[in-house]
Parts: C-alpha cells; structure tokens; sequence
C-alpha cells in the first residue's frame, strides 16, 4: 500500500511564510532551518512542510494552483483568521452542497480548503 507521506509548499521567504502558515491555518512550526530553507509544521493529519526551492526541498515553483485541498470542519473561522496578506479570498459553494474556502499566500500558492456539505 502507497500513502500520501508529505505536502510542501514552496516559498520565498522562509520565516515569513512560517508566521503566514501558523496564523492561516493554525499550524505550528516544529522544525526550521534556514540553511536548507525547509521548515516542517504541525497542525494537519498529514505531515506538512515549507521549502525554499533550490535549497534541497525540491525545485518547484511559486505560485499558483497546488495540487491538494485541505480539509476543515468550520471554514468561517479558518477565514475570518487569515492575515490581511492573504488574497483572492473566497468561499464557495459547490454542486454537492460543500463549500471551499480558496486563498493565496504570500507568494500566490493557491491554498484550497475544502467543507463537507
């Protein structure tokens, strides 16, 4: 059996995209190191982590649409916490009657989260 082991994020400001995340979403920052620009937060069921890219996380690029959602049980608390950085944010209902709350970070990764009807 294959399971899903880690979502990263990249980044450009490591410290910054770490206080974003812990107020956003509530996450805590367990693990930070600025010479390999990764930072592995707590806070979801699955494992979760910041990286600058080139610095030994990955290569990926900033911006735009991650390929996971979130989950949550209360998206309104979850956006009435968001730090005035974040951008285009919204909720939205869906055909099925859930609801995804959609924002974008610091450096335009589109985070999606999303709310059983």
């Amino acid at each position: 059996m294959i399971e899903l082991a880690l979502l990263k994020v990249p980044v450009s400001n490591l410290d910054a995209a770490v206080a974003f995340y812990e107020k956003a979403l509530g996450l805590t920052a367990s693990f930070v190191s600025d010479e390999f620009g990764w930072a592995q937060m707590e806070g979801l069921a699955v494992p979760f982590a910041l990286y600058v890219p080139g610095k030994g996380g990955g290569s990926g690029e900033m911006g735009g649409s991650l390929d996971f959602h979130l989950a949550a049980a209360n998206l309104e608390d979850i956006k009435d916490r968001l730090p005035s950085e974040a951008t285009s944010i919204g909720l939205f209902t869906n055909a099925d009657g859930s609801v995804t709350l959609e924002f974008r970070d610091l450096d335009g990764n589109e985070i999606k989260i999303f709310q059983e009807a």
